[in-house]
C-alpha cells in the first residue's frame, strides 16, 4: 500500500537528496500511470496475482513526491525471479521481492558503473510455500511449462488394475466379451508371458462380417505385437508410436506389463 517505499524513501532523501527511489508496480495497478500523469485511470485496473505491491486505489499513505520512478513487472516474471533468488542465492523471500529484483534487471540499462543500487526485500517466503514455491501452483497459472510426463505417468490411473490379455488359441468370441466387459477396444495377445500379437475392434469387426464369431481363433487374425517401452519413456516418444499406426503401447513393469492407449495420451496432454 506504499508504506515501505514512502517511509524509507523519505528518510533516505532527508539524509541524501541525491538518492533516487524507484518503485516496482504490478500490471493491473494504477500507481505508475498516476505517478507519471496525475491521472487515476480505471482502465489500468484489472486483476493480478502478485501480492504486496500495487493497488487499484490511491492509499493516503503513499507519498508520490518521494518516488522518482515506477517500473511495472508481470506476475510471471516476478514469480520466476522469486524462485531464482531462492535457488541461486539461498534467499527465501516473498513474491514482491522477486518483482523488485526483476524490476532492477529491467532497468539495468539506466544504471552506470558508478551507481550504487540497494534493493529492499521486504517480504518473507513462508507465506508463499503453497504458491510461488509450489510447482503445481505455478503451472496452473502458466508460469512454468507443463511437467515432462513419462510413460509411468500415463498409466497412473489404471496401474492398480491387471492387464487384460488373451491367448492366440482362444476363440475370437473371448476377445469380444472382454472388450465389452472392460469397455476397451484393444487387447495384447500373450503366450507364456510374452506378447505375440494384438487384437483390436477394427480387426474383429472385419473378421466378424465374413465369418461366425466362434469360427476363428484369435491367433488366426491377430495383428503385430504392440511396441514395448519402459517407465521412463517420454510422452512424446509414446505419442509418436501411436501416431505411426500402433493402437497402443505396452509399458514393461516389474510385475509384467501395463497398456497405454490413445485416450491415456489425450487425457495426459489435455
Amino acid at each position: 500500500t506504499g508504506g515501505t517505499i514512502s517511509g524509507v524513501g523519505k528518510y533516505l532523501k532527508e539524509k541524501n537528496p541525491n538518492v533516487k527511489v524507484w518503485g516496482v508496480d504490478s500490471y493491473g495497478s494504477v500507481f505508475k500511470k498516476y505517478h507519471e500523469t496525475g491521472e487515476f485511470d480505471e482502465k489500468e485496473i484489472y486483476s493480478y496475482i502478485t501480492e504486496g505491491i500495487g493497488e487499484d486505489i490511491l492509499p493516503k499513505n503513499v507519498d508520490f513526491d518521494v518516488i522518482d520512478f515506477f517500473e511495472k513487472v508481470t506476475d510471471k516474471d516476478g514469480a520466476l525471479a522469486t524462485r531464482e533468488l531462492a535457488r541461486k542465492e539461498g534467499l527465501f523471500l516473498g513474491y514482491s521481492c522477486g518483482s523488485a529484483f526483476q524490476g532492477l534487471r529491467q532497468l539495468k540499462d539506466r544504471l552506470t558503473p558508478e551507481d550504487v543500487v540497494v534493493v529492499l526485500f521486504h517480504d518473507h517466503g513462508s507465506r508463499y510455500v503453497g504458491k510461488v514455491y509450489n510447482d503445481d501452483w505455478m503451472r496452473d497459472r502458466g508460469f512454468l511449462a507443463p511437467a515432462n510426463k513419462l510413460a509411468k505417468d500415463l498409466i497412473d490411473n489404471h496401474s492398480h488394475l491387471p492387464l487384460v490379455t488373451v491367448s492366440p488359441t482362444e476363440p475370437l468370441s473371448n476377445a469380444a466379451r472382454l472388450m465389452k466387459v472392460h469397455d476397451i477396444t484393444q487387447i495384447p495377445v500373450m503366450q507364456n508371458g510374452k506378447q505375440v500379437g494384438s487384437i483390436d475392434d477394427h480387426t474383429m469387426l472385419s473378421c466378424m462380417l465374413d465369418h461366425p464369431v466362434n469360427s476363428k481363433l484369435i491367433g488366426d487374425i491377430m495383428g503385430a505385437p504392440y511396441p514395448v517401452v519402459d517407465l521412463t519413456t517420454s510422452i512424446e516418444e509414446v505419442a509418436k508410436m501411436v501416431k505411426s499406426g500402433h493402437r497402443a503401447v505396452l509399458v514393461e513393469v516389474e510385475q509384467g506389463y501395463h497398456i497405454i492407449t490413445k485416450q491415456d495420451i489425450i487425457t495426459a496432454m489435455s
